[in-house]
């Protein structure tokens, strides 16, 4: 479920296999645009409409879970889960319609730096889809196991997962079929978008030298430069320059005017440089953190669009010391190491199973995940009590021993942060654990355990226990301020499953509308040669009622007509 992009796949019994979409396309561009007639568009129909589209047309939703962003569309408000279940939605009634059978599962993968938030915000655009989401794994780890799975060396691997909207680089260590994350970094707000805007800019700056016009508030312009620099982007990472032409950008007293520009791979690299170099720094802490050094590193993986950029491919051998591994496309390993993931879950038959046995000695690959930020309950003066450690490996459980700070108290609140501050208020908060009823006491005597669960999605649960008492509370944590509530949930489900049967129905309705225009013809073709007939007469009435039928839109009667004029038709030609 990239920025940018997306892609399904599923693990056959010769590996794992792209689904094309219903254009035959292995990629689905993540955009969801609103017409004005109130249809609503997914994929390439929804980029491809976005100039005519332009307030309308959603880009990069990804980059907005787990927050409080909202996106208005004719006095409707959206939530980002909302616009990620459409495209979900999408994914799965195109995987439906390729194999002919209904799919409710799916392994969903999210940035390894993705907080708890963000997985749970994908979680629910999963279930407003229509899903049941079996496992959330990391980008980078689905990538090492779609690339491992055919490999029978042990191996450390460096996975640099450079994508539209984000960046992260985890350390895995392969060894016997168990693929075991040493260390994870990343950087959450940088993507090959940030890229195009540079782009977009250099572009706007050329048409304001060529006709002295400034078109940053012009929104359909500003949609073309978009488009033009991703474009531009796309094609210096295989030419030296290239020719960017956008007829009739603006309209002026003269005319229609058009920018007329090349941009050249050396400028291009230098507008970005800032960029590239980003991800330095969250190379050489990962390997420090999973204490190696750079030529430890048996193989890099490159995952994301952007790492086909050249200049990107030359930042990764500069830290490491050798070019990257290019034979596997980076826009498609993650969603074939999500397929690999659902083999691990729910194995399919005896044959894979054999095959894995081959290759690593055992039934399935073993997965140990760990997750990037500590997580901890905030204490007196700020402190930041840490109770899973960064860099755990998960599914995890870890207790800690509080007590309260006044005397006689009966209830103590923890909130819950992520992060690596020492000061409590400095990390990302998630949620507010509440204890009530401990006996009163003087304090420093309440024994409080409170105890923090990772599950294997990476999403936290706690709890709070007075040991004296027994006494305990429990919560899931999601970010209060973004958790959709059941309620929302609900009724997101339900108007995502009534936008299923439109589509349906319209599908269904323009086969009948086809089959009707066929009797009509054939009727037609008789009438024509047999003016005559007895039964022209009749044909003539059923043809007229089916047409004004197919004209206001009733379907309810449709078919008893249609097996009508077929009957007239049969006894027409048999006579004849």
């Amino acid at each position: 479920m990239g920025t940018t992009n997306s892609v399904v796949a599923i693990y056959e019994k010769n590996g794992p296999m792209i689904i094309p979409n219903s254009l035959g396309e292995r990629l689905t561009p993540s955009v969801v645009g609103f017409t004005k007639s109130g249809e609503i568009l997914v994929g390439k129909k929804a980029k491809r409409g976005a100039v005519m589209n332009v307030g309308r047309t959603i880009f990069s939703i990804k980059r907005h879970m787990g927050t409080n962003h909202r996106v208005n569309v004719d006095g409707r408000t959206y939530t980002p889960q909302e616009i990620s279940g459409m495209i979900m939605q999408k994914l799965k009634a195109d995987a439906e319609d390729y194999f002919g059978e209904e799919i409710n599962q799916a392994v969903v993968t999210v940035p390894a730096y993705f907080t708890d938030a963000q997985r749970q915000a994908t979680k629910d655009a999963g279930e407003i889809a229509g899903l049941n989401v079996r496992r959330i794994i990391d980008e980078p780890t689905a990538a090492a196991l779609a690339y491992g799975m055919d490999k029978n060396q042990d191996q450390v691997l460096l996975v640099y997962d450079f994508g539209g909207g984000t960046f992260d680089v985890s350390i895995i260590e392969v060894i016997s079929g168990v693929f075991q994350v040493l260390a994870i970094q990343g950087d959450t707000s940088l993507g090959g978008d940030d890229i195009d805007a540079r782009v977009q800019q250099w572009l706007l700056e050329q048409v304001k030298k060529q006709h002295g016009l400034d078109l940053s508030d012009d929104p359909i312009a500003m949609q073309r430069l978009r488009e033009a620099a991703e474009e531009a982007k796309i094609e210096l990472s295989e030419l030296r320059e290239t020719h960017v032409l956008v007829e009739a950008i603006a309209m002026t007293d003269k005319g229609p005017l058009t920018l007329d520009a090349v941009l050249s791979r050396q400028v291009f690299e230098e507008m970005n440089i800032d960029l590239f170099q980003r991800t330095m720094e969250p190379m050489t802490k990962a390997i420090a953190d999973a204490n190696l050094t750079a030529d430890k590193i048996n193989t890099v993986l490159l995952v994301g669009g952007t790492t086909r950029i050249p200049a990107v491919q030359r930042t990764v051998k500069e830290i490491i010391g050798r070019p990257p591994h290019r034979d596997i496309s980076p826009e498609e390993v993650v969603a074939m190491g999500a397929a690999v993931q659902s083999l691990v879950l729910a194995p399919v038959g005896g044959d894979i199973e054999d095959t894995l046995a081959a290759r690593y000695g055992k039934e399935k690959p073993v997965i140990i995940h760990m997750t990037p930020f500590s997580l901890g309950v905030g204490l007196q003066a700020d402190q930041f009590g840490v109770i899973i450690e960064r860099n755990s490996t998960y599914p995890t459980e870890a207790k800690d021993i509080f007590t309260t700070t006044r005397d006689f108290q009966e209830a103590i609140s923890f909130p819950i942060y992520e992060g690596e501050d020492q000061i409590a208020s400095e990390n990302t908060f998630l949620d507010l654990l509440r204890i009530e009823g401990i006996t009163p006491a003087p304090r420093g005597v309440p024994r409080i355990e409170v105890t923090f669960k990772l599950t294997p999605d990476r999403i936290l649960e706690a709890r709070a226990e007075d040991l004296a008492t027994g006494v305990e509370k429990k919560i899931t944590i999601a970010a209060t301020g973004t958790r959709l509530s059941e309620k929302e949930k609900s009724r997101m489900t339900s108007e995502a499953r009534e936008r299923t049967s439109r589509i349906l129905r319209d599908r269904m309705s323009e086969g009948v509308a086809d089959e009707v225009r066929g009797l009509m013809s054939r009727a037609e073709a008789l009438i024509h040669g047999n003016s005559d007939h007895p039964l022209v007469k009749e044909m003539r009435k059923q043809t007229t009622e089916l047409q004004d039928m197919i004209d206001s839109g009733d379907r309810t009667n449709i078919e008893d007509k249609m097996d009508d004029l077929m009957r007239t038709l049969t006894e027409f030609e048999s006579a004849g």
